[in-house]
């Protein structure tokens, strides 16, 4: 069949375009610069400003005539307190809340038959003044590193403990329970023909990644016997829904849920929906009662996700583990075939939430100190680059002792995931499905039931 991608212009090239505009004069669009996205805002200008809405409060040249009528101290932007990523006038807030686009998504998840508020939250078996430090929910609940004020703060509490002690336990800990992971990448059909179209016109390396390491997902599924036509094929954190695009070159009728708590431009859904069923629920993981959701309990389930992030997963385990009908005690549905998790942003993860706190505890490890391993996951990715290195000259830990802990780390926590998964009667393995050199984040959780069969 025809390879459908909705992405057919190259990021990069749109990326190069966008600031040739802005250096020739013609760029008609917000001016504010995305630096973790290396790229400018591509919202529409608010007259008389160089800046969209949600930036304006950096032009302070900009007055209407609306907000003439104000004093100087409320023509102020602050952020939206429903969503921090936009602004409004202080003058305009209390307006603005009754009609603000978050509390209309807010209000329109809890009428979905599948709503259950908080149903997937965890609850610490750790006593409650030690659980108290880690109690609150983690901000930084997206595909991005920890912040600097983070990691300012592990370093002052790294620098005030035994912080080598600590860090021979965590060494320990992975010693005894991981060992080593293997790496395994494959390749898979449904990519095949992309891959080569992509290759045929040139494509960055950036661009044919991605199709690789979805390749390699699907292989690992396959492997496993996770891929037949009869299956409902659910991926978590959705997005744009690329993997489930992929996944569509192979079974083209075989209905899709894609399950995401925000928004997406450029969604993959009309290319998936040409002939399968294809649903798309606007959830957060945390609500999700799987129960109410009749596509995903009418007919053998399969999930996948590339990437889930932190605590993202820990919620998606237990809404399967637990809202997955039909389903016993200590057991997951065998409704549920397995699913394909590629793992990410660890530091987004909360002592509460976990899935397997008394992994932790087993080991030795206290709440307060599971709040410092998933800060220091981080290091996995940014290493902790400190102006200077301060790291490395007060604490005696190169970038590269610190990139291993933040492994360690990662790793740990995954297979505290794993053992969950065992404890319920599945088996569960983690396996890094393409090298670490194509992906910092390239660890997958694998499940799958004993004597998973096609036949139904």
């Amino acid at each position: 069949m025809e390879v459908k991608n909705p992405g057919v212009t190259d990021r990069s090239k749109r990326k190069r375009e966008k600031f040739k505009a802005v250096a020739d004069g013609e760029w008609t669009r917000c001016m504010f610069k995305l630096e973790r996205k290396a790229r400018f805002c591509n919202v529409a200008r608010v007259p008389g400003s160089q800046y969209c809405g949600n930036h304006i409060d950096l032009d302070t040249g900009v007055e209407s005539n609306k907000t003439k009528k104000f004093k100087a101290e409320m023509r102020k932007r602050v952020p939206c307190t429903l969503d921090p990523t936009h602004t409004v006038y202080l003058f305009d807030l209390k307006k603005h809340l009754v009609i603000c686009n978050k509390l209309k998504d807010a209000e329109a998840m809890k009428q979905l038959p599948y709503y259950s508020l908080n149903i997937n939250s965890g609850s610490s078996t750790e006593k409650p003044e030690e659980a108290e430090e880690t109690s609150g929910k983690d901000e930084e609940n997206e595909h991005s590193q920890p912040t600097a004020a983070r990691q300012a703060s592990v370093f002052q509490t790294l620098s005030k403990m035994d912080y080598n002690v600590f860090a021979v336990r965590l060494e320990k800990a992975y010693n005894e329970l991981i060992g080593s992971i293997p790496t395994k990448t494959l390749n898979h059909e449904a990519c095949s023909k992309l891959l080569t179209e992509k290759q045929a016109t040139g494509a960055a390396h950036g661009a044919l990644r991605h199709i690789q390491q979805q390749a390699s997902i699907l292989g690992h599924m396959e492997e496993k016997k996770l891929l037949h036509p009869s299956y409902t094929y659910m991926e978590l954190g959705a997005g744009r829904a690329m993997l489930s695009l992929a996944l569509t070159q192979l079974y083209p009728a075989s209905p899709f849920i894609l399950i995401d708590r925000a928004g997406t431009r450029g969604k993959a859904d009309q290319y998936i929906a040409t002939e399968s069923k294809c649903t798309r629920a606007k959830i957060d993981i945390r609500h999700l009662n799987l129960s109410g959701m009749q596509e995903a309990v009418n007919t053998p389930l399969v999930c996948l996700s590339k990437h889930l992030c932190g605590v993202a997963t820990d919620l998606s385990l237990r809404a399967l583990a637990t809202t997955l009908p039909p389903n016993e005690d200590k057991k997951m549905s065998p409704h549920l075939k397995g699913f394909a998790i590629a793992l990410c942003c660890h530091h987004a993860c909360n002592w509460d939430d976990y899935i397997n706190p008394d992994y932790f505890l087993k080991m030795g490890f206290t709440a307060v100190e599971f709040k410092l391993l998933i800060s220091l996951s981080g290091w996995a990715t940014c290493g902790m680059a400190t102006e200077g290195d301060a790291v490395e000259t007060v604490l005696g830990w190169g970038r590269e002792k610190r990139t291993t802990l933040g492994r360690i780390c990662k790793r740990l926590i995954d297979m505290g995931r794993v053992h969950y998964l065992r404890d319920r009667g599945m088996h569960a393995e983690l396996v890094h499905y393409c090298e670490q050199s194509e992906s910092l984040e390239n660890c997958l959780l694998l499940a799958w039931q004993p004597q998973t069969s096609y036949i139904q």
